[in-house]
C-alpha cells in the first residue's frame, strides 16, 4: 500500500472511506440510526468543496492498495476555528480515517507522519484533533505517536450527542 497525496480525482474514494470508516469505527459509540443517516452524497459534495480551491498550508493524504482502492485519508492544516480554539494550537487534524481491512498495518501512522511533516514544514509549531471519548484505540494510538489529552466537548450528531477528547501535539513530532 502506498500513502500519496489526495486530489479532487480522490473525492469518491475518500467520501466512500469517509462514511465506511464512521460506521465501522464508531458503531460501538453510536447508535445505527445515526450511522445509518451519513450520506456518500453529501461527503462528496463536501469533499468537492474542500478540494476546488485547497489551501497550500493544507495536507491531505489517501492510502491506496495495489489496486488503486482509497482505503484510508487524513487530512490537517491551519486551526479551523481560531476563535473557539478549545484545541490551544496553531494547526489541526481535520479527519483520519482508515477501513477496518486496512487498520493494523502501519498506515494511520505513516498518514499522521506526512501531515505532521507537511503542517511542520509550513511553521506550524502545534497540531491537535478531537476523538470520541469513548475511542479508546484511537486514544491509545494518538498517545502512542506523542499526543497529550486536554479539554472535552460535547455536540450533537443527528440527534445523539457525544464527547469528544482535545489531543495535542506540541510540538508537531518529528517520527
Amino acid at each position: 500500500m502506498i500513502i500519496r497525496d489526495g486530489n479532487e480525482s480522490d473525492v469518491d474514494g475518500i467520501a466512500r472511506v469517509h462514511v465506511q470508516g464512521w460506521r465501522e469505527s464508531y458503531k460501538d459509540f453510536m447508535t445505527p440510526e445515526a450511522l445509518a443517516g451519513l450520506s456518500v452524497d453529501e461527503r462528496k459534495n463536501m469533499w468537492r468543496g474542500a478540494l476546488a480551491k485547497p489551501d497550500p498550508q493544507a495536507k491531505l493524504v489517501v492510502a491506496v492498495q495495489a489496486d488503486g482502492e482509497i482505503v484510508g485519508f487524513a487530512r490537517g492544516g491551519p486551526i479551523r476555528n481560531k476563535g473557539a480554539d478549545l484545541l490551544a494550537t496553531d494547526a489541526e487534524i481535520f479527519a483520519i480515517y482508515l477501513l477496518d481491512k486496512a487498520k493494523r498495518q502501519g498506515l494511520g501512522r505513516r498518514m499522521m507522519i506526512a501531515v505532521f511533516d507537511h503542517l511542520a514544514a509550513q511553521g506550524f509549531g502545534s497540531v491537535g484533533l478531537w476523538v470520541l471519548k469513548e475511542n479508546l484505540a484511537a486514544r491509545r494510538f494518538y498517545e502512542m505517536l506523542g499526543g497529550r489529552a486536554g479539554r472535552e466537548q460535547s455536540f450533537d450528531v443527528r440527534g445523539q450527542m457525544l464527547t469528544e477528547v482535545a489531543y495535542r501535539f506540541a510540538p508537531i513530532p518529528k517520527i
